[in-house]
């Protein structure tokens, strides 16, 4: 079992280490929703001063104004007004590829396209054309143009050079041609971006190009082209893994991007992690506000002055709806808006490099340190590493995140935490218990020899089958802090420790005249008077407890040659009637005891703990103590489970050193204590702490009634007490 258990913590160590290196498409899933829960966590701050802000071509708008596309003179009216209104920059996150054909000069060709009439001729009205004054609008001002990418086009002409550090990575998002603008719009314009922002595989938008690649041509984004005409700058940089002279893993990446004296990290594929602040109204104006204006507007004059303006729709039909972390459904110019914001702020998100290697790192020195506690079959200890592992990756993620803009995963941490651990531990307790299993059916079959003889006479009278009432004396030995001596001890050396014990402790009693009813794991229950009768059975249970205390001596000799701990004992033993007889199920049937009689010899057996003796006694079997024993009374006590109270005693061989001592200051101790003398009582109790004897822990056993009287001071017992005390557990 240890070497499966060492196995299969290095089998899954293996397994979860190539799986972090090499993730499948479920693991990055995963990995992408534990960052969206960084987000919703501690989303980014809005600044309601960031120099960005979006003109949204709404539902309204379409409404008041007609379908989209709208005419060009439009659109150079509201360019003629952002830059009135003291717009820094514009850019507009639509396309324009096509004449306006509501333009005077198309309005007769589209009438008789299909008609076979000759085109009426219009009188010249002295009007420019739609396309011709949009261009108008745009010519010497910072207005960037979008592109988009295609399968066929035309190819791509930006408007600003990239210089690269290294060659150009091929990771970068491709295109093989572009969808550009009029020939004249685009030769009006300060910049072109493509907007083309593409998607995870789940449909959220997380990253976005901010350089692309489109036929060998690389083409920035919308942002970072308003970024470098806002400040006037003439071109972009790209940085690789290059930039050092070196080739990162062999691969030529992208770093990050420099425009104008703006820089900003980029994933190795070109792509911006955006960390977003969500939908934000102050950030957004209504376009029809801006078109409806009377002259210069003093309230949008303070929100467009000075800023980058972005024209874009939230109208679901005009298609440019996104999902992100935050927002179910946003409108794709936000996320251009967000990238500025991010940018001029120099707040980001980074997953470097080295993030994978150290998740890595982590995971594999999870399963190993795991696996070895496992393979010690140190379950506590393999528990407090399992925790620190798991929950101190979800926690430092979380924390790196918050104060750094970190990208840490702890889902294969977490996942090696749970897979190496939980199969491990079971194992571990498997084994455990099948040595403990074997012990107990090894000793369940010890009787007395005589008494085998007996039932062989008559096993149908001496085994009861349908039970019989009888008067019996029960005993129950129980090895002290087994849990605690045996945790993390392999199961081979539990075997030895509880075989040489209850070997011992078996063969005392049996040697007494004692029926083994069972062995519970670390105790043992037996009872005298059945299956064959004996008057003496209280006497001969006293009798055994001095041999079962020498057995016990024995036992611990032996363990700690053997470099095992010592073991303490507690015996709990009461006479009374109980049903005895074979008793189980049809298939599978044990000769055993049940009564009150039994439960009460348990509860005595945990009453040793408090009262700090070897054995408690009760007052039935003390009624048959012989000559050369004494019974010292310990208290008159309602056990757990019991209405009435009984006196408890604990029984020594009068001969023992202090016992008499003992049993004189504990009958004056208890005597001022029922009388309710406390500070007599307080006073006798303190001269039974100060005894020396070894067969009771004399300051426990003072100070529990030292924390009685403390309470009976504050609060006096009813005038009808006489000195019984009510436990409200076990032991």
């Amino acid at each position: 079992m240890h070497r499966l258990t060492f196995a299969l913590g290095l089998i899954v160590t293996v397994i979860m280490v190539l799986l972090t290196a090499f993730p499948p498409p479920i693991l990055d899933r995963a990995r992408d929703a534990v960052f969206d829960g960084y987000q919703r966590t501690e989303p980014r701050a809005y600044d309601p001063e960031a120099p960005v802000h979006i003109i949204d071509i709404d539902e309204a708008a379409l409404d008041a104004y007609g379908q989209w596309p709208w005419p060009r003179s439009y659109l150079a009216e509201l360019t003629d007004r952002l830059f009135e209104h003291g717009a820094a920059a514009v850019g507009f996150d639509v396309l324009f590829p096509e004449p306006d054909r509501t333009s005077p000069d198309l309005i007769t060709e589209s009438w008789v396209r299909f008609s076979d009439q000759v085109p009426p001729a219009l009188p010249d009205l002295g009007l420019e054309p739609h396309d011709a004054r949009f261009a108008t609008a745009m010519q010497g001002r910072a207005v960037v143009l979008a592109m988009a990418g295609g399968l066929e086009g035309e190819p791509a002409e930006p408007l600003a050079g990239f210089a690269v550090t290294g060659e150009v990575p091929n990771t970068l998002t491709r295109y093989p041609a572009a969808i550009g603008n009029l020939p004249e719009l685009t030769a009006a314009a300060s910049g072109l971006g493509t907007i083309s922002l593409g998607r995870n595989a789940d449909g959220i938008t997380r990253t976005v190009p901010m350089v692309s690649d489109f036929g060998g041509v690389l083409v920035p984004s919308l942002s970072a082209e308003l970024l470098r005409v806002a400040q006037g700058a003439g071109g972009h940089v790209l940085k690789t893994s290059q930039a050092s002279g070196e080739v990162s893993g062999g691969t030529v990446a992208a770093t990050a991007m420099q425009t104008g004296v703006l820089s900003f990290p980029l994933e190795a594929d070109g792509r911006f992690r955006i960390y977003f602040s969500g939908f934000q109204p102050d950030r957004v104006t209504p376009v029809s506000d801006l078109l409806e204006a009377d002259g210069i507007d003093p309230d949008l004059q303070a929100r467009l002055a000075g800023r980058i303006i972005l024209v874009g729709s939230s109208a679901q039909g005009l298609f440019d709806i996104r999902t992100t972390p935050l927002d179910g459904q946003i409108a794709g110019v936000t996320l251009h808006a967000e990238i500025i914001e991010q940018v001029i702020a120099q707040e980001f998100l980074t997953r470097p490099d080295w993030m994978r290697g150290l998740e890595i790192l982590i995971v594999a020195l999870a399963g190993l340190i795991l696996t070895i506690f496992n393979r010690l079959e140190r379950p506590l200890i393999g528990l407090a590493a399992a925790l620190s592992f798991g929950g101190g990756s979800v926690a430092g993620g979380l924390l790196a995140f918050m104060q750094w803009g970190l990208l840490f995963s702890p889902v294969m941490a977490v996942l090696t935490t749970v897979l190496v651990y939980l199969p491990g531990t079971t194992l571990g307790y498997l084994a455990k218990e099948r040595a403990r299993r074997s012990i107990r059916e090894r000793f369940a079959r010890f009787l007395p020899p005589p008494l085998i003889a007996e039932i062989e006479k008559n096993p149908a009278a001496a085994l009861t089958p349908e039970g019989a009432e009888r008067d019996l004396t029960v005993i129950f030995v129980d090895m002290r802090g087994f849990s605690t001596v045996t945790e993390g001890m392999p199961p081979d050396r539990v075997v030895t420790l509880v075989n040489t014990f209850l070997s011992s402790v078996a063969e005392a009693l049996v040697d007494h005249g004692a029926t083994i009813d069972k062995f519970m794991g670390d105790a043992v229950m037996a009872f005298w008077n059945a299956p064959i009768m004996r008057d003496d059975h209280a006497a001969a249970a006293l009798g055994a407890l001095n041999a079962v205390n020498e057995a016990a001596e024995q036992a611990n000799f032996y363990l700690t040659s053997q470099n095992l701990p010592r073991i303490n004992l507690g015996i709990g033993v009461n006479t009374g009637p109980a049903s005895v007889g074979l008793m189980g199920s049809r298939d599978r049937l044990s000769y055993t005891c049940i009564g009150d009689s039994v439960t009460l010899a348990a509860r005595l057996e945990g009453l040793t703990r408090i009262y700090g003796t070897r054995n408690c006694v009760g007052p039935a079997t003390v009624a048959a103590c012989p000559d050369h024993m004494i019974a010292v009374g310990l208290d008159l006590i309602a056990v757990k489970g019991f209405a009435n109270a009984v006196e408890v005693s604990t029984v020594l061989p009068r001969m023992s050193d202090g016992a008499q001592e003992f049993a004189a200051a504990m009958d004056a101790a208890r005597a001022a204590y029922v009388a309710r003398d406390w500070a007599g009582a307080e006073a006798a109790f303190g001269r039974v702490a100060k005894l020396n004897a070894p067969f009771c822990n004399t300051a426990l056993l003072a100070q529990l009634y030292l924390d009685r009287i403390s309470e009976y001071r504050k609060t006096p017992p009813p005038g009808d007490w006489t000195g019984a005390f009510i436990a409200t557990s076990k032991r």
